[in-house]
Parts: C-alpha cells; sequence; structure tokens
C-alpha cells in the first residue's frame, strides 16, 4: 500500500467533504466532478507529497517547454524519467510554453546534459524552454497548491472565455 501512494496512486476526492462544506448534495459534488474530468479540466487526484519532491541537496528545476511535435511521445519519455517529479500541461503566456515541468538535478550542469539529450531525442519537436533553478533552500518555499489553483483559472478560462466566478466565502 506505501508503495502505491509513493507512485501517487490510490487517492481519491472526498466528496461527502466537500459536500458539506459547500452544503450541497453529494450527488451533484459528484456529477460536477466527473463533468470537470470529462471535459479534461481536472484529472484524477494524485498524492504529490510536496515535501518529497525534492531529495536533500538537489535543485528543483522548473522549466517551460514549448512542445511543438510529437507531444504524446515527448510526454512518455517525460512521465518514465526519474528526474522528473511533477508535470502540468497548460497555455502560458507569450512564449506558447505549453508544459511545465519539475525536475530535480544534484547540480545546473546535470540538467543542462539532460535538457541537450531530451532535444536531441526529440530532434525540431521542442521550441523555446524557460528554466528556473531553485536552491535546496528555495525549494520548500514554492507553493505547489497556488500553481494548480491558477492552472485551473486559467483552464477555466480558455475553456468557457472568461473568468471563473468566485464560488465559496473564505
Amino acid at each position: 500500500m506505501s508503495q502505491k501512494l509513493l507512485q501517487g496512486k490510490g487517492i481519491r476526492t472526498n466528496e461527502n467533504f466537500l459536500a458539506k462544506k459547500l452544503n450541497i448534495h453529494r450527488k451533484t459534488i459528484e456529477r460536477r466532478i466527473n463533468a470537470l474530468l470529462k471535459e479534461g479540466i481536472i484529472s484524477r487526484p494524485v498524492c504529490r507529497f510536496p515535501l518529497l519532491i525534492v531529495p536533500p541537496e538537489y535543485i528543483l528545476v522548473k522549466s517551460l517547454f514549448q512542445i511543438k511535435k510529437q507531444h504524446d511521445k515527448i510526454l512518455k519519455s517525460l512521465k518514465s524519467d526519474p528526474h522528473v517529479t511533477w508535470m502540468i500541461k497548460a497555455i502560458l503566456g507569450r512564449g506558447g510554453y505549453n508544459l511545465v515541468v519539475f525536475s530535480t538535478f544534484y547540480k545546473v550542469e546535470d540538467h543542462l546534459e539532460w535538457q541537450e539529450k531530451l532535444d536531441q531525442q526529440f530532434p525540431s519537436c521542442i521550441g523555446a524552454v524557460k528554466n528556473t533553478y531553485l536552491s535546496p533552500t528555495m525549494a520548500f518555499s514554492f507553493s505547489p497548491g497556488y500553481v494548480s489553483i491558477r492552472i485551473i483559472k486559467n483552464r477555466l478560462k480558455q475553456v468557457h472565455g472568461k473568468e471563473p466566478v468566485k464560488m465559496m466565502k473564505s
């Protein structure tokens, strides 16, 4: 069971908690979640273990990728890569970035070699790449929850053409 949790599997949405918190029937929550899943706005929950995202003394690298071709093959390759801890498909900024990748490396040079190999493996498929390097002391100030919320809001805006209405009270 712990192996499943470490792989991010075996996690489920607590519809009862959401129903009580939002004062909405549980079946309504289930229907809305299923609709969001079907439209690709959200995906099934996984356990990210944010404090384990970066091994001690490693560098966390946030990379914005512009994937031009062979999107599925590149995603499959990155999913199986031991350096990649987290990936998010998104549309970000003016650079046409469509993938956010979080990876860990012992040295910046290791990351640069890794990125060069990725470019060679998929020639002419990857456009612009923007990297941000976070030292071990900076990595824990990063909030995965904030990034997730921003991505959901951007996706909702893309699907519906407007900013989402604030639905929950603080």
